[in-house]
């Protein structure tokens, strides 16, 4: 088949290379390797560049906050339209954007269009969206989502919502979960991984890589720390990321007096990140309990690393991951309940090691990208039924 992968994304922190890619570059090399013909278009950012395996086109954006996706949903359509006039895609895919730009680009070349929705189309824990705001982005969601041929969902609390909000037709929905890469994420010794980072040996280091939101749950994290350090002060803190939180959590930090066993890394390059969570003992994914709906995907990766996770039982983490899928479970938003089981995993290496075992075995049976994107190509070669749209002129 042949692909066109439309994939704005944008970090206001971090605007010259947004992790939020991973995904789609990882999909498009599977793609590849399986056969398909792949061209991406994603922002022009510093990894749209470096990107091999596939044909990449980044489309440059104008720098001002309300230009910037309409100049990727304008010049992304422009420059998809001269392609197709070479190589015209059988599939449309994208990850929605506020913009239902690849759907029309879709319809006017004739190509089947797949939406993938990896997040709450208008998030109820978003901060920053007015009333009018969210209810023109509603109505772009419905408008879009129940008018493309199939929509990929990351959980099955996503594919609820999409049906019930969007009305979308339940027969168009597919659940895709987030995976890893099994090739890149592989178990390391933790001991080598210090050394090469520069971590002293002789600590426990609890570990979270992702990017710093208030809705990652580091506040509980820190609070759960302070509680561990009176019962083992050796415990170190690895945090791997950066974001518009940080500056607080640096000041919660310094209140509770905890700056000299946290070790803040910043951001780095996703080939360098195994190598981090190669050197943690036991990794965690502090979801706040008003997260929403969303695809935990540095679960999947701590997993397939070999290492034992403590993750807030929010319902798309819950509806994933049990005990034997290497994942300890506790209540969101309560730092006791957290450090009591960051404890308890502490002080029993086997269950460490047991947990470490199933989790790699867990993700390598269901969430690699080659199963995830095999099962893809199977479920779009079978047959639907036509879309009857209330408004046949518009669509």
């Amino acid at each position: 088949m042949r692909w066109f992968l439309f994939c704005y994304w944008y970090e206001p922190d971090a605007p010259s290379d947004p992790v939020g890619l991973v995904r789609f570059w990882t999909l498009a090399r599977q793609l590849v390797e399986g056969g398909d013909s792949v061209t991406v278009f994603p922002p022009r950012y510093r990894s749209s560049l470096l990107q091999q395996g596939f044909l990449s086109t980044p489309i440059p954006l104008l720098p001002w906050p309300v230009l910037r996706p309409a100049s990727y949903a304008i010049l992304s359509c422009i420059i998809a339209l001269v392609r197709a006039w070479r190589s015209k895609p059988e599939v449309v895919y994208y990850r929605w954007m506020d913009s239902p730009h690849p759907l029309l680009f879709a319809r006017l070349v004739g190509a089947q269009c797949v939406c993938e929705v990896n997040g709450e189309p208008v998030p109820d824990w978003s901060e920053s969206d007015r009333r009018l705001k969210r209810r023109l982005k509603h109505w772009l969601a419905s408008f879009a989502l129940s008018r493309c041929d199939r929509v990929v969902v990351l959980t099955e609390g996503l594919r609820a919502l999409v049906v019930r909000r969007y009305q979308v037709a339940p027969d168009r929905v597919a659940v895709l979960p987030s995976g890893t890469d099994t090739g890149l994420f592989i178990p390391q010794d933790a001991a080598a991984c210090r050394c090469r980072i520069g971590l002293g040996l002789d600590h426990d280091y609890i570990g979270f890589v992702g990017s710093f939101y208030r809705y990652q749950g580091l506040q509980c994290l820190l609070d759960a720390m302070a509680i561990i350090r009176r019962t083992l002060p050796s415990v170190h803190l690895l945090l791997v990321g950066d974001g518009e939180a940080a500056p607080e959590l640096k000041q919660q930090a310094d209140r509770l007096v905890l700056n000299p066993c946290i070790t803040w890394a910043g951001r780095i390059a996703y080939q360098e990140v195994p190598m981090w969570i190669g050197a943690m003992t036991l990794c965690v994914a502090p979801f706040r309990g008003d997260r929403g709906e969303t695809s935990p995907v540095k679960i999947f990766d701590y997993l397939a690393c070999g290492k034992p996770v403590i993750a807030s039982a929010i319902p798309s983490v819950s509806a994933t991951f049990v005990q034997e899928a290497g994942v300890a479970l506790v209540p969101p938003d309560d730092p006791d309940a957290l450090a009591q089981a960051m404890l308890l995993l502490l002080n029993d290496p086997e269950r460490q090691a047991s947990m470490a075992a199933m989790g790699r075995h867990f993700v390598e049976q269901e969430f690699s990208w080659i199963y995830l994107t095999n099962r893809l190509r199977e479920w779009l070669a079978t047959e639907q039924p036509s879309i009857h749209h209330a408004h046949p002129r518009v669509l």
